[in-house]
């Protein structure tokens, strides 16, 4: 894991935030039983950085349903890579496997629709077959920017 500089600033008063900034990778196996260190780690990143409990829980419902679609349909042997990027502003999180198709995140699906209602964007991206590791290069981007009030 790599956890870089952390950041306080100033709000218009001279009071000290707890806004930070931030990255943090990992990478772990395909394998259901990492959901809930992706959901605790989810929540304790976005619990750290000041997200409200509403936005932390989102973006974990949202990790939840991106790894799980990816851990369904990844080679054997796959790993999941998450980057978590934090500052003042949102969170930004990338979820990338190898998996056995290309189309797992595209259309108009009703888990893409239900992941744009938890975020406030959601991309994916697929690359070429990869014939070494018998599979395509998936990768999904989530972002939630922060808000005084998080009314959705």
């Amino acid at each position: 894991m790599h956890d870089s500089h952390v950041d306080r600033y100033l709000d218009g008063s001279g009071r000290e935030l707890q806004a930070r900034s931030g990255q943090l990778e990992l990478r772990l196996p395909a394998r259901f039983d990492q959901l809930q260190m992706l959901r605790a780690l989810t929540e304790t990143i976005m619990l750290s950085a000041d997200f409200t409990i509403d936005q932390v829980i989102d973006m974990r419902v949202a990790l939840d349903e991106v790894a799980t679609a990816m851990m369904l349909c990844a080679v054997p042997d796959a790993s999941v890579e998450l980057v978590f990027r934090y500052d003042p502003a949102q969170i930004e999180i990338r979820i990338s496997s190898m998996l056995e198709t290309d189309g797992a995140f595209d259309g108009n699906s009703f888990g893409r629709d239900f992941l744009e209602t938890l975020t406030d964007s959601m991309r994916s991206s697929s690359g070429a077959f990869d014939p070494v590791r018998n599979g395509y290069p998936v990768t999904v981007h989530l972002q939630r920017l922060r808000s005084e009030d998080d009314d959705r």
